[in-house]
């Protein structure tokens, strides 16, 4: 049996919530000053995309562990996106801290336990 073929993830900001656009904005913009090189791996999501995620390391990619751990998430409302460094990816801790640092800043949340995310409050 074949793996599911992985949906396509959507980067744009413009497909966001208008509010929280602004937020994410000025917090891309605030990470820039401080010398970072944020870019938005994910935005918007479908539904598609997210029934996929969640069947990581349930349903397909038996080898790895799971992606999400909810069949529903605030990307799909347009109130949440993924905020990775350009360069380094996800393996730069100094970088998620000012990024968690900056989502309170403009009202927004990061969840510790996904450092890359950051969501409407």
């Amino acid at each position: 049996m074949s793996e599911p073929r992985e949906p396509g993830r959507l980067t744009r900001l413009c497909l966001l919530e208008p509010e929280f656009r602004a937020k994410v904005e000025a917090l891309l913009e605030w990470m820039e000053r401080l010398g970072f090189d944020p870019e938005v791996f994910e935005s918007l999501r479908s539904s598609k995309r997210q029934e996929w995620l969640y069947g990581v390391g349930r349903t397909h990619h038996l080898r790895r562990r799971p992606v999400t751990w909810v069949r529903y998430s605030r990307h799909q409302a347009g109130v949440a996106v993924d905020i990775v460094s350009r360069r380094r990816g996800w393996s730069d801790p100094r970088f998620f801290g000012y990024l968690a640092r900056g989502a309170g800043r403009y009202g927004l949340e990061a969840l510790p336990h996904d450092p890359c995310h950051v969501q409407i409050r």
